[in-house]
């Protein structure tokens, strides 16, 4: 049995482990944890609780978001973890919420003298139940013996294998980890394995855990199979792509692929309340990469951009996919080697004169780092038919949208009750067993008809594609992907009654929006400008984290374009005006809003970005070439961690402690964590910053819904947060950080 303790010291003293200054009412630790001389760690909680002195339903409203705010600290400090319950003493009455990725679940707010069985159960259940029944990842563990954080995969080609002969990778350090509470909840490790061409060299890899959505057919390791067979460099090379096992929440001696529905489809009075399906997937890639942000030198910077676009030809052209999540976090930097044969990443350079091509292939070649596109998790294959339930209707008048979604479209993520009056209905491949042959199949079943006895079997890396007919949200004009910061105009304006097909223009509208927004974030390499100038322009235009055409309009407009953009670009960047003027010309100023449609000329082309890029990249003098030294602590990317990490690696668990193995996942030794960032909002609502606004309201309107369902049932379902599929407030923005630290910028006190 796990032996774990309750205390009280985190009401008084903010705890460790996180930049928020949170004081839960009480907590859970486990008992290898010293009474003396302790220092309380967000890292060590296994549940934390809230006392109020009465229950009303306001205290259980503001309660609800109070402990919403602290579960997504709590998940973001621990990279294992991907649920958590919470508890709420209100008065005399007990409230039980469990979150998760697809949304919450609550008991009814009861009296602990009326009902004092169900109290002792609760205390009882949580303080010693296994830890993975309560939010832990049991494939995420330490091994005492090699004395490292690993992973288990399903795949014999792995480096080493645990106690029971399942194959493991190791993790070295945690690239990245999504501070927000509900979504894909990603979670990405550098790690290593055996190379198999030595029998002594380790392999560095990638392992990303992401809760996906199950609608959508594609994988990104599908999607990475793809492009990788079409030689397309520059992206991740797929090494594996699974779904991750857990126990049931019935039935803990069975392994399911982990799934949000089980706990839903168990609870007979959810009411029919709505909630995000999500399945947990873990994919290893290589190499492994560091972000755009660590550009040395402004040529590199254009160089990088460069071959963004060319890559992003590339899988257009060779492969057919098209990536749809241009970001700041997705643009990387990795060694590029000459001797592999890198020879059509210089194309760009095909049209110049002779003379000038072979000055600039020097220059170029003596640059260590080349861009690297990745992040293809939304990505899809531009030559998939649409099915017959989106087949687009002749329109009876002319029309600007691209696209228009039939009127019985199945609606996207989150899920909703089965009374839906439209004819389609979303579906998705379950396991079904087949006793007569001892055997199981894959079948597609209907999200109405989904149970717990149904285990969601998706297609993963190289596996066979999924059925095409069946209905997608891939293909529907409605499903908008990409980050608000950097998406494109035509994509912040879609909606219900604006569907708008995703297209390449898009992303390399997104590609400006990033270049532009790197040029008011620095003054130089490796040196992010202050505070106080960080808020006079990126953080109104290019930290924002809910629909907004605000950065599109300042563009647009001559005044606001000089005096709110071009005056925050340094000196350094100056040299760039040129560019950003020819890119906003040909992207920005032709946009506009007639007869209730957003019309443009035709997008940019590959060629066209590229040929502007290059001519800048031309008019450079030779101080821009000159790399920029990185901060001492910041050199090589394993070190952009180790001063943040309080905990000593060398801190592994006490053999001695009576804890069980699976229940060190709660206090074992830290790897490596992302350097904290400056952060407009960060975990647990550290910042009464406008941009965490809408996941503000949601979470309200979300804890108004408990209140009145709490009165109707001793069980309920708590609503999705976000109510669209592609990455909104709940996935991208409301509690996250501006990005990932691979720089050391400065950091905001809370």
């Amino acid at each position: 049995m796990a032996l774990r303790k309750w205390h009280a010291d985190g009401a008084t003293a903010p705890l460790k482990g996180s930049d928020a200054n949170r004081k839960p009412d009480f907590i859970l630790l486990p008992s290898s944890i010293p009474d003396s001389s302790r220092e309380l760690d967000w890292r060590d909680v296994i549940v934390f609780g809230e006392m109020k002195s009465k229950n009303t339903t306001d205290t259980l409203r503001k309660s609800y978001i109070e402990g919403a705010g602290k579960t997504a600290l709590l998940l973001y400090a621990q990279d294992g973890r991907h649920s958590a319950p919470y508890l709420r003493m209100l008065g005399h009455y007990i409230v039980l919420t469990f979150f998760d990725r697809g949304g919450s679940l609550s008991t009814a707010a009861f009296d602990i003298h009326d009902y004092p069985d169900f109290f002792l159960r609760i205390l009882l259940g949580i303080s010693t139940a296994p830890i993975e029944t309560i939010g832990f990842d049991e494939t995420v563990f330490w091994d005492r013996d090699d004395k490292k954080k690993k992973v288990l995969v399903a795949w014999k080609g792995s480096s080493s294998e645990d106690d029971k002969g399942n194959p493991t990778v190791s993790l070295e350090q945690l690239i990245f980890i999504s501070d927000t509470l509900h979504g894909r909840g990603t979670t990405v490790w550098a790690g290593s394995m055996k190379d198999p061409t030595s029998p002594t060299a380790r392999r560095q890899i990638v392992v990303k855990d992401s809760w996906i959505d199950p609608l959508r057919k594609f994988t990104e390791g599908s999607m990475l199979a793809k492009l990788n067979d079409a030689n397309v460099e520059g992206v991740p090379r797929l090494i594996h792509e699974q779904q991750v096992q857990g126990p049931h929440p019935s039935r803990a001696e069975m392994k399911v692929n982990m799934s949000t529905h089980f706990l839903r489809r168990l609870v007979s009075q959810s009411g029919g309340r709505q909630y995000q399906l999500r399945v947990l997937s873990r994919l290893l890639t290589e190499p492994l990469g560091i972000q755009i942000m660590a550009f040395s030198s402004l040529a590199q910077l254009l160089i990088a951009f460069l071959d963004y676009v060319q890559i992003h030809k590339d899988a257009i052209v060779k492969a057919k996919v098209l990536h749809r999540d241009i970001s700041l976090l997705n643009l990387l930097l990795v060694i590029w080697d000459a001797s592999r044969g890198d020879s059509h990443r210089l194309d760009f350079l095909d049209h110049l004169p002779p003379e000038t091509r072979e000055h600039l292939q020097a220059k170029i070649q003596e640059i260590p780092y080349r861009g690297f596109l990745a992040d293809w998790g939304y990505a899809v294959p531009i030559d998939v038919p649409q099915t017959e339930a989106y087949t687009t209707p002749e329109p009876e008048g002319p029309s600007t949208s691209p696209s228009t979604p039939h009127h019985d479209a199945p609606p996207t993520s989150p899920i909703s009750p089965p009374n839906t009056s439209t004819s389609v209905d979303n579906s998705v491949p379950v396991r079904i067993p087949v006793p007569s042959e001892g055997t199981d199949r894959v079948a597609y079943i209907a999200l109405s008809e989904l149970k717990d006895v149904h285990e969601i079997m998706l297609s993963m890396g190289r596996d066979p594609l999924p059925d095409r007919s069946q209905p997608s949200v891939d293909t529907n004009p409605l499903y908008r992907t990409g980050t608000w910061s950097w998406m494109a105009t035509e994509l912040v304006m879609a909606g219900a009654a604006k569907p708008i097909a995703h297209t390449a223009g898009h992303d390399l509208e997104s590609l400006f929006y990033v270049l532009l927004g790197i040029c008011v974030l620095f003054d130089e390499p490796h040196r992010p400008k202050p505070e106080a100038k960080l808020a006079e322009c990126f953080d109104v235009y290019f930290n924002t984290f809910e629909p907004s055409l605000l950065k599109t309009t300042t563009i647009q407009s001559k005044m606001g374009w000089s005096y709110n953009i071009i005056q925050h670009i340094s000196p350094y960047f100056r040299p760039l005006v040129p560019l950003l003027n020819v890119l906003r010309e040909r992207i920005v100023l032709p946009m506009d809003f007639v007869d209730d449609s957003f019309r443009s000329d035709g997008p940019i082309t590959h060629d066209e970005m590229s040929q502007a890029l290059l001519q800048a990249l031309c008019s450079l003098d030779d101080q821009f070439w000159v790399p920029h030294a990185s901060p001492a602590h910041a050199k090589e990317p394993a070190d952009y961690n180790s001063d943040h990490d309080v905990r000593s690696i060398a801190s592994e668990p006490d053999e001695s402690s009576e804890l069980s193995d699976a229940s060190q996942s709660a206090h074992m030794p830290r790897i490596l964590r992302p350097l904290p960032i400056r952060q407009s909002s960060g975990p647990g609502f550290s910042s009464s910053a406008s941009s965490s606004s809408i996941y503000r309201r949601q979470l309200s309107n979300d804890a108004d819904s408990e209140s009145r369902a709490l009165k109707r049932s001793r069980l309920t379902s708590d609503r999705r947060f976000n109510t669209r599929s592609g990455p909104g407030p709940a996935a991208t923005g409301g509690l996250s950080r501006r990005f990932a630290a691979t720089a050391p910028l400065p950091r905001r006190k809370t």
